[in-house]
């Protein structure tokens, strides 16, 4: 902003011309004032007293080529250091007045964008999702959130923070919150699960069983690939079920880590669903797993319970205490796990937020194809480079966050060697206790 209004204020208002034009002015002040001027030998000056002295042949033939035509041509092609520097009083030199335009109009952008940079109490609506973080993009602590009209079901986006989101959100009319969280392509977060199925198709099912299920297949992944012992303390269970319906939201939030996006968050969730079904063929505990999609449906052509599809970039996901446009169903937490001691209900809220990480988060969960083999996956983890920023300057997860300097980056896990852990494994273990392996390498 400084360099602009420097720019600016050259332009309009003319450069100053250096110090030297001013010393030239004054040099040629004094010689008048002494009445002293530059003439060669032999021609009048003071003190001559009109005398008249002979001027040699070879200074005569100099003066008469001074006054010859292409010397007085090229003379008129001579100016002043004046002319070449400006005017020692500042008139303004020419300018393209398109340029001065344009950095009047850089200066107010940038004194717009500085002043709401300055606002603490962020809300800006666009029309269009690309907008939205583009602005989210240029603002520190802020998100994007999607919301639908009441009436008409349309759907815009606004960017705010989430402290000053929570503000307005909570004293909205429940009935007109259809608010979802955008869950930002490149930005860290949590892994979620949208769970659903017809309930007048699967009238057997026992969701509290399945659900308990599925999170003893997610801790044993996470124990395998990422040497992480899952907690059910870490888990926010939100539902919005119907009489029709089931569906439930679970929100897994990992003490100092998360997944490095939503698109490694869903190639975890792909090495789930891909467990599942090995599991089925030798343990008919996974049948429970699967349901029906409609009463036509035999049990050969059962499917997961598990909606796959939510993990597409920019994903719009539904908060809690929100409903569907048309809906009467809210997400509320079900009071298991994680919200059965929560009282606060901003506390849950916050807690429920995929996006939301916390200050100690320390390693981001990577899960991507193996660059020479697409059909395997690669599971570690990734050193927060943000981590020792977050702590001294911010409370909440900078936009920067999802950039990683892969010369520095580290994974840790298990080795691509079982033979090679088992071996080991067996010789660390001493009595009954047994050794584990934990393999650490840069990339």
């Amino acid at each position: 902003m400084e360099e602009v209004d420097r720019l600016f204020e050259c332009f309009k208002c003319g450069f100053s011309p250096p110090q030297s034009a001013f010393r030239e002015r004054k040099r040629r002040k004094s010689k008048l004032k002494h009445g002293s001027s530059p003439s060669p030998s032999g021609i009048l000056s003071p003190g001559s007293a009109g005398k008249i002295h002979e001027i040699p042949t070879h200074l005569q033939l100099s003066i008469e080529k001074s006054d010859s035509p292409s010397v007085r041509k090229n003379r008129r092609k001579q100016f002043s250091p004046i002319v070449f520097y400006g005017s020692p009083h500042g008139v303004p030199p020419k300018r393209p007045s398109s340029l001065l335009q344009l950095l009047h109009q850089i200066r107010v952008d940038l004194t717009e964008q500085n002043k709401f940079s300055l606002r603490k109490e962020i809300w800006a609506t666009f029309p269009r999702q690309d907008e939205a973080i583009k602005f989210a993009k240029g603002h520190e602590h802020v998100h994007v959130f999607s919301y639908q009209d009441h009436f008409n079901g349309q759907r815009r986006f606004l960017v705010s923070t989430y402290k000053y989101f929570w503000q307005r959100y909570k004293n909205m009319d429940s009935k007109f919150r259809h608010h979802y969280e955008v869950i930002q392509e490149g930005l860290p977060c949590h892994l979620y699960f949208d769970l659903e199925f017809n309930r007048r198709v699967n009238i057997d099912n026992n969701e509290d069983e399945m659900i308990d299920l599925l999170l003893s297949i997610i801790f044993k992944a996470f124990h395998e690939k990422y040497s992480i012992q899952g907690n059910l303390d870490w888990i926010v269970e939100l539902d919005s079920s119907t009489e029709e319906k089931f569906s439930r939201h679970l929100i897994i939030r990992i003490p100092k880590a998360a997944f490095k996006d939503n698109s490694h968050a869903g190639a975890f969730v792909a090495e789930i669903c891909s467990r599942i079904l090995i599991e089925r063929q030798s343990d008919g505990r996974f049948d429970k797993l699967f349901v029906k999609k409609d009463s036509s449906s035999t049990t050969s052509s059962s499917q997961l319970f598990v909606d796959t599809a939510v993990y597409s970039r920019n994903r719009c996901f539904r908060l809690a205490l929100s409903s569907k446009a048309g809906k009467s169903s809210v997400l509320l937490p079900t009071g298991r796990f994680k919200c059965k001691d929560m009282l606060c209900e901003e506390d849950m809220f916050m807690a429920s937020l995929i996006c939301n990480m916390d200050i100690d988060c320390e390693k981001l969960l990577v899960c991507k194809m193996e660059l020479d083999c697409v059909k395997t996956l690669h599971f570690g983890t990734e050193v927060n480079h943000n981590f020792a920023t977050n702590c001294v300057a911010s409370q909440e997860f900078p936009l920067s966050a999802c950039t990683s300097d892969l010369t520095t980056t580290y994974f840790l896990g298990k080795s691509p060697f079982p033979a090679l852990d088992k071996f080991v494994e067996s010789i660390a273990s001493i009595g009954n206790v047994s050794g584990v392996t934990s393999v650490q390498f840069y990339a």
